[in-house]
């Protein structure tokens, strides 16, 4: 999972705040104002699906990814090819827990 800020209006304050955007993969799973604490979650029935559909989009398209980053550094893309390798799984198994655990 990954965090990002953005300033927002707040539904609870009524100030635009800035605000901490959780992501799952490429898709917002919630928004928390920073100032009051007000947290804005999306739902598991629909946040499943999405995040399965997206994930079917990231797999497909990994091979073209990683031929353009290929031709683009190789060597820069065979020095860090091991550690992405070793890294993917770790980080699927914490996006999906981040959705199943709510």
């Amino acid at each position: 999972m990954s965090v990002e800020f953005s300033d927002l209006t707040c539904e609870r304050c009524d100030l635009v705040t800035e605000h901490e955007l959780h992501y799952a993969g490429r898709l917002l799973e919630s928004v928390r104002c920073t100032r009051c604490g007000h947290r804005v979650m999306l739902s598991h029935q629909a946040l499943l699906p999405a995040y399965l559909h997206d994930l079917e989009h990231r797999v497909a398209s990994k091979p073209q990814r990683m031929y353009r980053r290929a031709a683009r550094d190789p060597l820069a893309f065979l020095v860090g090819l091991p550690l992405a390798v070793v890294r993917q799984p770790t980080k699927f198994a914490r996006e999906l827990w981040s959705l199943v655990r709510r």
